[in-house]
């Protein structure tokens, strides 16, 4: 399928997108707190972001500005591909928190607890 980052700082949530990517063939890496983000996307090419919102040092939030959204008409100086498949995932944002996420960019946004099914059907249906 590809390789995906997973950017949680529960361990167990990591475990889980883990084990269920993996089955469906994915390549993954795993990182717990936003502001190592950058580092990861400078030495790797991902396919896939699974970006939890509230996390130690930066936020889901700051995550997603910083890859997406243009600076002065510029894209951002992050090397990750426009094309890359974002997945929020947060327990705390709420309907307004989520919402705010996908103006920043997100392509899918799921509550947590979320269905491992819904997932892994949302993640076959993004097309970049």
């Amino acid at each position: 399928m590809g390789r995906a980052l997973i950017v949680d700082d529960d361990k167990s949530v990591r475990f889980v997108l883990r084990q269920a990517l993996k089955q469906q063939g994915w390549a993954t890496q795993e990182v717990d707190d936003g502001s190592v983000v950058e580092d990861e996307l400078e030495a790797t090419h991902f396919d896939l972001l699974l970006l939890d919102l509230y996390m130690p040092g930066m936020n889901g939030f700051e995550v997603l500005r910083r890859i997406r959204q243009p600076h002065n008409g510029v894209r951002p100086l992050w090397r990750t591909p426009a094309d890359v498949g974002i997945v929020v995932l947060s327990g705390a944002a709420g309907r307004d928190g989520l919402s705010f996420a996908a103006k920043l960019g997100a392509d899918i946004c799921l509550q947590k607890p979320f269905d491992v099914t819904e997932l892994l059907s949302a993640v076959r249906g993004l097309k970049r």
